[in-house]
């Protein structure tokens, strides 16, 4: 069923892109402007394009045949601000100006220029054209801009010259290549410094400058053209005014940043804790366990939301002795209720499965689905979402804190779906959306104290406000599978979802690969120890993705890595500070901050925050590889060595190739094992000097790491550090921008050097040990001068 329904897709969604060349407008000619104070409303011959400023950068385009063609925006929150608007009308262009933008509707052809305070056009929608089932707009392109964004796709970075489907769909099994996956997200960032975000969660197509190099073309299959040109003088900006639209992460709990280990999947109690057990005695760092859906007993009773208690006889109790230990535990849930379960008959009796245009109202029945026949739950209708909101509530009071949503896309399906809220092309992209709001709206309702973490495999535009950490899907346990990973997360971040990570290790057996491989293993979570999540997971019927089953030196290679993340913790916990606060990712392209065009399509690097820059090594049998730097001077965070521009790396299979930004200050914390150790009472200030001058500043942040309202209540610490100097001559200011808890011990690294001489700006107490300084702080502005040997 799903095959058919692609092929369709794809069908339906090329055809007509090579009519944006031509010169037409099916809105035919212009008519009457008129401003209201608030939109501009275009009138044609044939319908009407509106266009409402929301910021001074950030401008809604809408074409309609008629006024009331609407569409339901299921991932736009925002309002328009107040913004100052010039209004200019003439014979020949409709302007509204702002501060930042002009946007220029041409009366003769109706396009929509979109031009900069330097009066460079950035871009242009023109061609707007509609047929009875379908929509298109196309946008002129420069010929050479690299687009990025889309969603999940295993392929490059920039997305030039790609035909890209907005539909979720599930590839098992997949690798590098594989244009299409779990996640759609209809917004792509230009490397000029704009995002053009499409507001229809309908079946779409972008063709990114294929069938014209000079055009950005757009398709949907039912509803009007609704966009949003999102301006901003950086990708940062972009980026922060994107999430202003569709809404933020919260913060997350703080354990999930430590590690997670998972598996398909684990049978009973018994084997559980033997892993937990094995894995702490092993001294190997663990905070919580993923249990698939042996938990209910076997994927033929989906649908099931209680514990198979065989396996696992008393679950209160074991979720308490677990929480004692540490350790969290996440349940997997699916949509699919298969007839064996044993809430099937209730789900058909309140008519909560979804039917189709043949069946209904009797519910469609995927008759060939894997796990056994079986109906999928109609996600829109509030009556299914309170009774699934039901089974999550009993399991949370027992002790479950997290929710792993799979097969969310949804996996199988059919273009005769008839959901509560439409068609399948209508809202199949938002069944996970709508999914994990659900989850997200009980926990605010019935345990609002509770930060949150979903992990659902699907999702759309706007899913990050609902606390989702999304894995890329069923990937294939190979170098190419581990090849696709970081443009995956990348593109994800820019599309708003900070926490995109995926099965450390790869999931699937495919057809030669029943035991592991120790190189693939460690090149794999050496890079896992800096993603925005930490989880191993593999199908485990003739392979064991966690540490402990390894020999000793795969073992201990990855054990390092673990250990070195929890060590970052203070670090990687800013990191999700500020993408709360402003949207920005955790893992950054290399051109995040750089406009070098050399570092316009990098797929095998990436910066982790703005001052760490991660080089994994994704080629079998690779020990020296060729790091390319953004401008400025790089430190190797374990050998000191300096960098610039591009090197040659020595690389062997322990060794990750991670590089400082120089003059940055890496906030640390001594050796823990879980995050329930991290208490912010002492820090490591790891200081990377280097040998020219700048200025970077840095920031810590810390609260509790559980209470979903610290920001609100303002309960948290954050504290600016700004390093300069060249040299052997530093200086190192320390600013509290707010504090809650005002003493703390600082231990100053400066790996690679010896402290000659240092002075406080204030009285110190603090001792010199080498190339460490330690010292208490009382929380008042502080500055530190440094000379070294």
């Amino acid at each position: 069923m799903i095959k058919r329904f692609l092929v369709q897709a794809l069908l339906i969604t090329s055809v007509s892109f090579t009519a944006f060349a031509q010169n037409s407008n099916q809105l035919n000619s212009f008519k009457t402007s008129a401003y209201d104070g608030k939109r501009l409303l275009i009138a044609t011959t044939k319908g009407y394009i509106e266009i409402t400023a929301f910021a001074p950068d950030v401008i809604r385009v809408t074409y309609q045949t008629n006024p009331n063609e609407t569409v339901k925006s299921f991932s736009t929150i925002a309002k328009p601000g107040s913004v100052r608007v010039q209004y200019i009308n003439n014979n020949l262009v409709t302007v509204l100006k702002t501060s930042l933008l002009k946007v220029v509707v041409n009366k003769k052809d109706l396009s929509v220029s979109f031009i900069d305070l330097k009066n460079d056009t950035l871009s242009k929608a023109f061609n707007y054209l509609k047929t009875a089932d379908s929509s298109a707009i196309g946008f002129h392109s420069d010929g050479k801009e690299a687009f990025y964004g889309g969603g999940s796709k295993a392929i490059e970075l920039n997305k030039r010259g790609q035909i890209l489907q907005n539909y979720n769909q599930a590839h098992w099994d997949y690798k590098f290549g594989q244009t299409d996956l779990n996640i759609s997200i209809p917004f792509l960032i230009s490397s000029r410094k704009y995002g053009i975000y499409m507001d229809n969660a309908a079946k779409s197509s972008f063709d990114v400058c294929k069938t014209d190099p000079n055009v950005l073309g757009y398709k949907v299959s039912s509803g009007p053209v609704s966009f949003f040109f999102v301006g901003g003088e950086s990708v940062d900006k972009v980026v922060y005014n994107y999430t202003n639209l569709t809404g933020r992460q919260p913060l997350p709990p703080r354990w999930a940043l430590g590690y997670i280990s998972s598996r398909y999947g684990y049978k009973s109690e018994k084997e559980v804790t033997n892993i937990i057990d094995k894995t702490q005695a092993a001294g190997i760092p663990l905070d919580a366990v993923v249990f698939d859906l042996f938990w209910y007993k076997a994927d033929t009773l989906m649908g099931n939301h209680n514990w198979y208690r065989d396996s696992f006889p008393d679950p209160q109790k074991m979720l308490h002795n677990y929480l004692n230990k540490g350790i969290k535990v996440i349940t997997i849930s699916e949509t699919y209720i298969t007839k064996k379960s044993e809430n099937y008959k209730a789900a058909l009796q309140q008519h909560l499965l979804t039917p189709d245009y043949i069946t209904k109202p009797a519910p469609h029945i995927f008759k060939d689905f894997w796990a056994s026949p079986a109906g999928l739950l109609d996600i829109f209708k509030p009556q299914a979402q309170q009774f699934y909101w039901n089974f999550y509530k009993a399991r949370i009071k027992e002790g479950t804190v997290g929710w792993w949503m799979d097969l969310g896309e949804p996996e199988s399906s059919s273009d005769s779906l008839r959901f509560a809220a439409g068609s399948d092309s209508k809202v199949h992209n938002v069944y996970a959306l709508i999914w994990a709001k659900t989850a997200f709206d009980g926990y605010r309702k019935d345990f609002p104290a509770s930060r949150i973490l979903l992990l659902p495999r699907s999702g759309y535009a706007g899913m990050q406000r609902y606390s989702v950490f999304p894995w890329s899907g069923d990937i294939d346990r190979s170098f190419d599978g581990l090849k696709a990973q970081i443009p995956i997360i990348t593109t994800m971040g820019l599309d708003g979802v900070g926490y995109m990570h995926m099965d450390a290790g790869g999931f699937t057996t495919g057809q030669t690969k029943l035991e592991g491989d120790p190189e693939l293993y460690s090149r794999w979570l050496e890079f896992a120890a800096f993603c925005p999540v930490m989880r191993t997971h593999a199908d485990a019927t003739n392979y064991s993705p966690e540490p402990i089953f390894w020999d000793d030196s795969t073992r201990l290679r990855v054990t390092k890595y673990i250990k070195l993340r929890y060590q970052l913790l203070p670090y990687n916990y800013t990191l999700a500070y500020i993408n709360t606060t402003t949207g920005r990712p955790l893992m950054l392209p290399l051109n995040y901050f750089d406009d070098n065009k050399q570092l316009s399509n990098i797929n095998d690097e990436y910066l982790w925050g703005g001052h760490l820059l991660v080089a994994p090594v994704i080629v079998k049998g690779q020990t020296e590889k060729k790091v390319i730097f953004p401008k400025g001077e790089w430190i190797g965070f374990n050998n000191m060595n300096s960098y610039s521009d591009s090197a040659d790396v020595v690389a062997p299979l322990d060794s990750l190739p991670l590089f400082v930004k120089a003059g940055s200050i890496i906030t640390m914390t001594a050796p823990i094992t879980n995050t329930n150790q991290y208490d912010g009472k002492s820090l490591i200030l790891k200081y990377y000097m280097g040998t020219t001058s700048s200025t970077v500043k840095s920031q810590w942040f810390y609260d509790n790491g559980a209470d979903a309202n610290s920001l609100q209540k303002k309960q948290y610490d954050l504290v600016t550090f700004t390093s300069s100097g060249a040299g052997n001559e530093h200086h190192i200011s320390i600013k509290p921008e707010h504090l809650i808890n005002r003493q703390k011990k600082f231990k100053l690294e400066i790996p690679g050097e010896r402290v000659r001489r240092v002075k406080f700006s204030n009285k110190t107490k603090y001792t010199v040990i080498g190339n460490e300084i330690y010292f208490s702080w009382n929380g008042q502005p502080l500055q530190i001068d440094i000379k070294t040997l």
